[in-house]
């Protein structure tokens, strides 16, 4: 009996080792924003927090957008991830929601592709590369439900140590 409770707790206490906590990635950049034909919209200021959750196969994305005007957004993207690389997005407050694919190592992808359509019949196209956990761009089509492009998001992110994004994040919920 001691040498199988022995063996459990052995077994246990590997498994709980091998248990990768979650990562917490910070980002902060610009969204420049451009009609249809070219013509630039202006800019947004994205601060990011990214949680990557490999035990959990999800991916968390906590967005706070601040438009031209000073006014704030939250967004919080959740990732449902498996092994092949695909995922499900779905928005915390029911906004939006869609698919993709993620490609390169898993857990270190390089780019992901997505298509996702908004409560205001707005789809999204998506696509991300990610250099390294310190930079990535993104470049997003935005289209009517006629399927004609309405206007393009370029967005460029570079990481942030946990407390500038903080202070930053505090600063700007402030106003």
């Amino acid at each position: 009996m001691r040498k199988a409770i022995s063996l459990v707790v052995i077994i246990l206490a590997r498994s709980l080792a091998l248990a990768e906590p979650p990562v917490k990635l910070y980002y902060v950049g610009e969204a420049k924003l451009s009609s249809a034909d070219g013509k630039a919209m202006g800019s947004q200021v994205y601060l990011l927090e990214k949680t990557l959750d490999r035990d959990k196969a999800t991916i968390t994305e906590r967005a706070l957008i601040v438009r031209e005007d000073g006014k704030a957004e939250e967004w919080t993207l959740r990732f449902a991830v498996k092994e092949d690389g695909t995922f499900t997005l779905t928005e915390d407050s029911k906004r939006a929601e869609g698919s993709g694919k993620f490609f390169g190592p898993a857990w270190k992808w390089t780019y992901f592709k997505a298509t996702y359509k908004s409560t205001n019949d707005i789809e999204v196209e998506d696509e991300n590369f990610l250099a390294d956990d310190s930079f990535g761009t993104a470049r997003q089509k935005r289209m009517g439900p006629d399927k004609k492009v309405l206007m393009y998001m370029d967005i460029s992110l570079k990481g942030v140590t946990p407390k500038t994004y903080e202070i930053l994040r505090a600063g700007l919920l402030k106003k």
